[in-house]
């Protein structure tokens, strides 16, 4: 037997009712064709039948006892809870964040994974991918999958062929405007698209 733990980067979906599904996952099939999808709510034999048919990996799991998100939100409750007072102690000086700098393009078929911020001088091409854990910065246009689950992202446009997913929400590409800098924040579960001057 042989048992190896691996990191998953999987799309949690509720469905609500069939008609949004199909419309949602024919828009973003390119993209979710990337990720194992956890599905709750009513798989029906259509919605089967276009997962089946896309070839995309998923597994249904209403009967599944693990919670998915509020992890950030539980984090903070616990922070929040009532501290002792502290004994006012010497501090030594707070380090600035390390970043990953990227002066170059990202080649098509190179996936990069970081736990760092990032900052990008060149376009993501198509077939690129990458995965940041923190807030980014990318000043080329991405035609590959980038995922940020930073504080925010900012960019300078999307082509047709690019996706982007920001704190587990994909951004519609027509949201963004092409060869403007943008910053992108989440706001009460809202994503907030401004201009940056």
């Amino acid at each position: 037997m042989k048992v190896t733990q691996k990191n998953v980067r999987v799309f949690h979906i509720e469905i609500d009712d069939e008609a949004s599904f199909l419309d949602y996952f024919r828009k973003n099939s390119l993209l979710l064709r990337e990720f194992f999808l956890l599905i709750e709510g009513e798989i029906t034999k259509n919605i089967a039948f276009i997962l089946d048919q896309s070839g995309v990996c998923y597994k249904e799991i209403n009967q599944c006892n693990i919670r998915f998100g509020g992890i950030k939100k539980e984090a903070l409750s616990l922070e929040e809870a009532p501290k002792k007072e502290k004994v006012l102690e010497e501090q030594p000086p707070k380090q600035m964040p390390k970043l990953k700098l990227y002066d170059r393009p990202i080649r098509s078929g190179e996936e990069i994974v970081e736990s760092l911020p990032i900052v990008i001088f060149g376009r993501v091409n198509s077939g690129a991918k990458v995965f940041c854990e923190e807030s980014m910065s990318i000043y080329g246009i991405i035609d590959g999958l980038v995922q940020c689950d930073g504080e925010y992202i900012v960019l300078s446009g999307m082509s047709p062929r690019g996706h982007l997913i920001f704190n587990g929400e994909i951004v519609d590409r027509e949201m963004l405007k092409l060869n403007v800098l943008q910053k992108i924040v989440m706001r009460n579960n809202v994503l907030e698209i401004k201009e940056v001057v």
